[in-house]
């Protein structure tokens, strides 16, 4: 594993923290976060850079680009406290990208890459059911059932629906824009991420994706990019915490320079290094094709429990200012916080791997 960022990584890590520094500052980061959805114009521009296209294979108008250099980007949003679809959007299209038929290749990632379209997991459908039975139904022409926690459910284009046909598991893909998909209740969540509970009334379904492989992936790269950005709102946090130190004097020095900040600084960044390590491994084996369920458990409980320490940390080294919500620091550790409960957290991940143990 060669982790030496290529020239495409660099040119894409300085492009997103241009863009990002430009056009997402943190009272539009408020404004987003205020509204409930996405920002439509901004979808626009992220568009028209091309990162929808990134992991999207040539011969369906994407760029071809690896999972590492896709990483570069989710990074760069995370560290903004940007909320958008991007991350549920890439994750759809390299599920069809790698289970889907020809003609879903080519009706979904041509759309996804160059018009915007967006699209969202809808997997669970119980509270901490995150690997359970799937209720959901597909008869052939459409869904019934119910799921939970689905993201951006009032403002995306398609939903990636986990169902079951005739005893065998898939995902539907399953328009948003119609009388069958109803909104039975909007969800609070702790990173502000808009939530839904969706009711399929016999909705109509597109394309139908089979194969409980398919689901898997879905939770397996799912679980990857929320590790990814929990370590991202992770090494934010450590930064401004970082520059805070240097700045805030007490005493009539900066509380940087006395041992036992430094001794805290140094042991976040060091949690903070090894978790995007394991993180940026599993990237790359999942790239090559190497899927290690226990792998994939053991990076989600590590960054998981990185993301809680170093929030902690990081607010205790800043004292007072780092509990107001006017302060950017919030955003990290609330939005950290839901990635490290993304796709199960560090107690679902670690009764994972104790099971494989045990088996």
């Amino acid at each position: 594993m060669d982790l030496q960022p290529s020239d495409l990584q660099e040119l894409l890590r300085s492009t997103a923290q241009d863009f990002l520094a430009r056009e997402v500052p943190s009272s539009r980061v408020r404004e987003i976060q205020e509204a409930g959805e996405p920002d439509a114009e901004l979808w626009k521009q992220i568009v028209e850079l091309g990162w929808t296209g990134l992991p999207i294979a040539e011969e369906h108008g994407g760029q071809g680009a690896s999972l590492i250099d896709l990483a570069v980007v989710i990074e760069q949003i995370c560290r903004s406290a940007l909320l958008s679809p991007f991350q549920q959007t890439m994750l759809a299209a390299l599920v069809i990208q790698q289970h889907g038929d020809d003609a879903t290749r080519a009706a979904l990632l041509p759309r996804i890459a160059s018009d915007g379209v967006t699209v969202t997991a809808a997997l669970l459908e119980g509270v901490g059911e995150l690997s359970g039975p799937i209720d959901v139904t597909y008869d052939g022409d459409a869904v019934r059932g119910e799921k939970r926690f689905v993201e951006y459910a009032r403002s995306i284009d398609y939903h990636l629906v986990a169902a079951h046909r005739d005893g065998a598991e898939g995902l539907a893909v399953v328009p948003a824009g119609q009388d069958g998909v109803r909104i039975v209740q909007d969800l609070a969540s702790i990173g502000k991420t808009p939530q839904a509970v969706v009711s399929y009334e016999g909705a109509r379904v597109e394309h139908w994706i089979e194969g409980a492989e398919a689901i898997d992936t879905l939770r397996h790269l799912g679980s990857a990019i929320a590790s990814l950005e929990a370590c991202a709102y992770a090494q934010q946090a450590l930064d401004m915490t970082v520059e805070y130190v240097q700045l805030r004097v007490q005493f009539g020095r900066p509380i940087g320079s006395f041992q036992a900040v430094q001794v805290r600084c140094a042991e976040m960044a060091t949690h903070v290094q090894a978790a995007r390590f394991l993180t940026m491994e599993l990237l790359w084996n999942l790239s090559d094709g190497t899927v290690d369920p226990d792998q994939i458990a053991i990076v989600k409980a590590v960054t998981a429990k990185t993301l809680g320490f170093v929030a902690q940390e990081s607010h205790l080294l800043h004292g007072g200012i780092g509990y107001m919500t006017e302060y950017d620091l919030y955003f990290n550790t609330i939005r950290g916080k839901e990635a490290a409960l993304r796709f199960g957290g560090a107690r679902e991940a670690m009764e994972r791997v104790a099971a494989a143990l045990l088996d």
